[in-house]
């Protein structure tokens, strides 16, 4: 039986960017495409209106459900091959 286990990172972040003066709010996210991690950016609005601050958690709880969803898939994986023998 071969069993790896390799790290993981959520991939994803809140960030500020100025532009002329005034601050926005972006959510990036990596996502696999053609073989490849790319990063991906989301505009939220401007940065301190509580309707993008809504908007940034939104976009988190999002991405981290869905990590935490295949994290748990991969956990009944190994448990299934550790346990099958």
């Amino acid at each position: 039986m071969c069993l790896s286990v390799h790290n993981m990172e959520v991939g994803c972040g809140i960030q500020v960017r100025r532009v002329k003066g005034r601050r926005y709010l972006y959510f990036w996210r990596y996502e696999r495409t053609n073989g490849r991690s790319v990063k991906r950016w989301k505009y939220l609005g401007v940065a301190g209106r509580t309707e993008t601050r809504r908007k940034a958690l939104q976009e988190l709880t999002i991405h981290y459900s869905r990590v935490k969803r295949d994290i748990d898939r991969k956990l009944a994986i190994a448990h299934a091959r550790l346990y099958s023998s």
